[in-house]
Parts: C-alpha cells; structure tokens; sequence
C-alpha cells in the first residue's frame, strides 16, 4: 500500500499570531507558525472551532466592516488546507458570518450531520480524493450535535443538525461501496471513555468518538472539541489522535507501506514572519486592545484555581456586579474561563476580552430556592478532601479535560459547604437578605446563556422558566458598564463559606 501524510489542526480559535494575547509576549504557537510541507500525497486538514475563543476573533467580528475577517480564511489558504469541519463555536457569530468564511475558503468543508435549508453553507457529507500515487481515500466530516443545545437559536435558524454517529454511518457506508482504501473520519466530538480503561467518563452523548470507533469500520479518527492532547494510538480498530486548544500543537499523522499509522505532536515555531496584510491587522489589534476603557479601584488578577474557588475572586464578583446591572435579577451567577487574564486597575480592551473570552448571552430565569440549592451542590462537587484534610480540585473537573469553567460563583445570596459531608449534601446554609432561602421561594436568577440549558451537569436550570434574554454578549456589557462608571469600587471578595466538618477553611 502507498504511504500518504495527514497534518491535523483542530480548535484553534483564531490563534493566528504567536502571542495568547494577555501580553505581547512571543510563545510558541499560531496557525501563522505551522508548516505543513504538502506533495500530491499530502493532505491538510481541520476540525473547526475556528472563528470564536480568542481576542483576535472578537476583533475581527466587530471590525469587519474594515474587511480584517479575511484573515481567517487566507491564513487557511495559504497554508493549504485540503479540509475542514464545523465546530460548535464557528455558529457562534451566525450563519452569514461563518458562511463569508466558508466561500472564503479554498478548502471543502466535510460536515455530514449539518444541512441548511437556503444553502449559505457550503458543505459536503463526504469526499473520495486520490492521491497522486493512486491510494483512495475516503473522508467525511461530522460535529457534536449538542450545538442544538448551546446556540443561539437565530445563528442556526433553517440549520438541520442531525445525530453524528447515524450520519457518519451513512458517509462510511457511501465511502466503502466506493472501494477507498482507507477512511479518515474528521469529527469536531471528543471521546466519552477513558481509551486505556475504556471507563466510561461521561453519561452524555456530547461526546461519541468511542462509539464511532466501536461501531463503524474508520481507520483514521481526527477529534477535537475537548482539547485534549492525544498524540495518536489505537482505539479498537481505529487509529486515533485529538490536539489540544489554541493553536499550541498540531499532528502528522503518516500511513506506512504496510497500512499502519503513526503519528506525532509538532510545535509551532516561536518566531513568525507576517506578510504586509498580517502586520496591518496586528498593528490595528494591539491599538484596539490596549486602548483605556476604564478604571478600577484595585487591579484584580487570577490566583490559584483552589483557592479562588475557596475563599472567592473579585474578578467573578465583577463579571457578576456586571450581570445583575444588566438584568437586574435577583441573583446572579458566573464561572471563570480556564485561562483568565484579570484585570489592571486601568482597564484595557485587551482586559476584557481576554478574561470574558466567551460570546455568552445573558438569560434570566424563574427560579426556586430548591433550584439555587441543587446548582450549589454541583458547584460544591468542585471539591475532593483527601484522607490527611487537605482539600483539592476533584479529578472529574480536570479529566478527561479542564473543566474549571463548570465552578459557578454566586451573588445574592450566601452560602456555605460543609465539604465533609456527602455530595448531594454539602449546602448547610443558604441565606438570602440574611433570612433562610427556602425550596418553595421564587427569585429571578440571571446566568450566560451556555449555563441556562443545563450544560455543565446543571439539569435544573434547563427546567426553569425564562423569564428574559440580554442578547448582548457579556463582554460588550462589561465594556458598557465600565464606560458608564467613572470608577467601580471592588470591595473584600464575596464567596462561600468552607468548612471541613467544625473547622472553617
């Protein structure tokens, strides 16, 4: 058989430069740093997530009257890509947005679990490409289809988005009767098992890359979503790889003579070279993220993920202080990104998209005491105390992926966990205006709109009635609201009480 190569990339999230953007700093990373030397049994491909996550793409989006979001697709281009797929965050800014993208692109975008009823979008179900030595190969593309779930239902109006694993049955079905000699899966989904233990990780169906190897004949299973760094091993009969986020590291993937597959992790180099276009968008960027948009009584930075989560952060009670201004509802709750920037007492741009990194909508929901208390005891899971006291970050938020951004902080009302007692049992207090909050009483309470529909292991909010949408991002509203305060005093972070059985942490 004759060897062909594969370079991947996947959740990018328009990590062009060689910078995470929370500083000028050079890092080594960038889609603008890959280098994928391409012959006629060369195949580039992608798994989506490309046009959301980072402050560059936040730029891009609300400048794209200046013509800066060709940028994504030519830095595709020039590089080569042969493929992509749809990830949930590329619907983030809506049909038409990722549609300009998707013509924009030399690539073909393999997606066979999305249609879309007016064509914007032009995608295929599958491809069959022969190579220059003559091998078939067989491609088809899939997403999760819990974007259902977390999109806004106008960025997929007249967008049919169908169960992956029935569609990618389809597509493999299509392919073999076409005699390929191998199939190359490309599925913006992560995996729902331990691959070593095969111990099933979630109880969801957001993630079935595992099913799809079990199930169908795939030799070559390209996955994202997770951000999980897999640099390549057998799962069943299915050789499989995954990269993690933001452009950091990408994966060759080779097939020897022999039908085998290995693969490798490569790092972007840390130097780049721009051309005149790339050096015009960046200049602009950097003006427009470090411009002043207010100030603060106190810079406020990040600390440990623990310890924020202990003994609370003002940066959550700022994202918070922000929600209950824009909506005015009784409580409030808000998580922390994985990665969070903070904020200086001289608030930038560059400040705030950089630790809101998120194109969340605020929903205010009709809610009971009972409600709030069940949320709280999912938080309070964040917490595992091991046998000598001491208290750590429970392993189910950090396996198979971080999940820190599932920890929800609280304002309106207070708290305290026991974290001793049993999961399911940890609240021993919950107090609103200094009285008990109790199960049957009705409070308006206001979340980002990815937290509204359960998501995170949160089924109680998807139950509650909505009683408004904020269809202004949070970002935006922070802009706002530090545009309308001269100054915005931070006071001693607010945050629940901790204790280990009669000793308070």
């Amino acid at each position: 058989m004759a060897k062909f190569t594969v370079y991947f990339t996947s959740d990018t999230h328009g990590y062009l430069y060689n910078t995470n953007f929370v500083d000028t700093m050079e890092r080594p990373m960038g889609v603008l740093s890959m280098r994928f030397p391409k012959d006629g049994n060369t195949l580039v491909i992608d798994g989506g997530d490309t046009l959301q996550g980072s402050p560059l793409t936040y730029f891009l989006h609300e400048t794209r009257e200046k013509g800066f979001q060709r940028m994504l697709p030519e830095a595709f281009n020039e590089r080569g890509y042969d493929y992509v797929t749809l990830g949930n965050h590329d619907f983030n800014y809506g049909k038409a947005y990722l549609a300009d993208y998707l013509k924009a692109l030399s690539a073909t975008c393999l997606c066979a679990n999305v249609t879309d009823e007016d064509g914007m979008l032009p995608t295929v179900p599958y491809t069959v490409r022969t190579l220059e030595n003559g091998t078939r190969l067989g491609l088809f593309g899939i997403t999760t289809h819990w974007i259902r779930l977390w999109e806004k239902q106008e960025n997929i109006r007249g967008v049919h988005i169908t169960d992956p694993v029935e569609a990618a049955r389809q597509a493999v079905e299509a392919l073999r009767a076409e005699h390929v000699d191998k199939v190359i899966g490309v599925y913006h989904g992560g995996f729902e098992k331990d691959l070593q233990t095969e111990e099933v990780l979630s109880g969801t169906d957001e993630n079935l890359a595992c099913r799809i190897c079990e199930e169908l004949p795939v030799d070559l299973l390209l996955t994202g979503h997770q951000h999980i760094a897999i640099e390549g091993q057998m799962y069943h009969s299915t050789y499989v790889v995954q990269t993690p986020s933001n452009a950091t590291k990408y994966v060759r993937v080779e097939m020897d003579e022999e039908g085998l597959f290995s693969s490798s992790f490569l790092v972007p180099d840390q130097k780049q070279t721009w051309t005149a276009y790339e050096t015009e968008v960046r200049r602009h960027l950097d003006a427009w993220l470090d411009r002043p948009i207010g100030h603060l009584s106190d810079d406020i930075w990040p600390v440990e993920r623990l310890d924020m989560a202990l003994h609370g952060t003002k940066i959550a009670d700022f994202f918070n202080r922000v929600q209950l201004w824009a909506s005015q509802a009784d409580v409030s709750l808000t998580m922390l990104p994985n990665e969070c920037r903070g904020f200086a007492r001289d608030v930038t741009v560059r400040d705030v998209v950089a630790t809101y990194v998120y194109p969340n909508t605020l929903c205010v929901l009709r809610a009971t005491g009972k409600d709030i208390r069940e949320a709280l005891e999912r938080t309070a899971t964040y917490f595992h105390v091991e046998p000598d006291g001491s208290v750590q970050i429970s392993e189910r938020f950090l396996r198979p992926k971080e999940e820190h951004y599932n920890y929800d902080y609280f304002a309106g009302v207070d708290y305290a966990f026991d974290l001793l007692r049993p999961e399911g049992e940890r609240v021993i207090r919950l107090e609103r205006d200094g009285k008990p909050l109790l199960d049957d009483e009705e409070l308006t309470v206001c979340m980002c709109n990815y937290r509204a529909t359960g998501a995170g292991e949160y089924p109680m909010w998807a139950k509650c009635v909505h009683a408004r949408d904020i269809l202004t991002e949070v970002s935006e509203l922070i802009l706002a609201y530090l545009s309308e305060h001269d100054r915005v005093d931070l006071p001693e972070p607010s945050c629940p009480v901790c204790f280990l059985g009669d000793r308070r942490l």
